[in-house]
C-alpha cells in the first residue's frame, strides 16, 4: 500500500509538472506577452519559435526537454537511494522500467492536457523527446540528428517531428534486449502519435 501511494503521488506529480508551461512563462517573462493571445494562441514551443523569437523559441523547447528527462532521473535516484531504500523498503518495488515509463508518460499527458489551463496544452513534443531520452538516449540522438537534417534541407518540419515521436523504438530495437519493454515503447510512441493527432485536430490543421 505505501509503494502504490508513493507510485500515486509521482505520477500526479509528473502530471502536474507537465501542466507546468514552459512556453507560457516564457512569454511573459521575456516579451510580456500572452501566449494564448498570439499566433496559433497555442502554449507549446512551435508558436513561440514560430510567432515570438526563434531563440526563445529553442529555449523553450530545450527546458520542455530538461523538464521531463531530468524530473525522471531524479525520480529514478530517489527509488534507487540506499538510504531512502532502509527508510522504505517497498519503494524499491517501483523503481522499474514500467513504473518510471508511466511516471514519465503522465508529464507528456500534462503537457498535452494540462487541467490548469482547460486542458489546453502544449504538442508535447520536446516534453516527450526528454522522456523518450530516458530510456532509449542513442536512438533519440540518431532520429534527431536526422530530423534536424530533413528540417534544414527539406523544411519538412511536420514530418520531422513525428519521426521523432515513432522512430526511437524501432531504432532501440538495436540497443535494448527487453522485447517487452520495446513493446511498451512502441506503445507509448502510438499514445503520443493519437495525442497530436487531438491536438492538431484543436488547431484545425486536420
Amino acid at each position: 500500500m505505501q509503494a502504490t501511494m508513493i507510485f500515486i503521488l509521482l505520477i500526479l506529480a509528473a502530471y502536474l509538472l507537465g501542466c507546468f508551461s514552459t512556453a507560457k512563462v516564457i512569454a511573459r517573462t521575456f516579451r510580456s506577452l500572452n501566449i494564448y493571445k498570439v499566433g496559433t494562441g497555442h502554449p507549446d514551443t512551435q508558436n513561440i519559435y514560430d510567432n515570438v523569437s526563434k531563440t526563445l523559441g529553442i529555449f523553450s523547447g530545450m527546458v520542455d526537454v530538461g523538464k521531463s528527462f531530468f524530473f525522471l532521473v531524479l525520480v529514478n535516484w530517489l527509488l534507487t537511494n540506499s538510504f531512502l531504500i532502509q527508510k522504505f523498503p517497498l519503494i524499491s518495488d517501483i523503481s522499474t522500467q514500467n513504473h518510471l515509463l508511466i511516471i514519465g508518460f503522465s508529464m507528456v499527458i500534462g503537457h498535452c492536457f494540462p487541467i490548469t489551463h482547460k486542458f489546453k496544452g502544449g504538442r508535447g513534443l520536446f516534453t516527450y523527446i526528454g522522456f523518450i531520452t530516458f530510456f532509449a538516449p542513442w536512438p533519440v540522438f540518431i532520429i534527431t540528428f536526422l530530423a534536424i537534417f530533413i528540417v534544414i534541407f527539406f523544411k519538412q518540419v511536420r514530418f520531422s517531428q513525428y519521426m521523432i515521436v515513432l522512430l526511437p523504438p524501432f531504432v532501440n530495437f538495436f540497443f535494448e534486449e527487453n522485447s517487452i519493454f520495446l513493446a511498451k515503447m512502441f506503445i507509448a510512441a502510438i499514445l503520443m502519435g493519437i495525442i497530436n493527432i487531438f491536438v492538431s485536430k484543436k488547431l484545425g490543421e486536420i
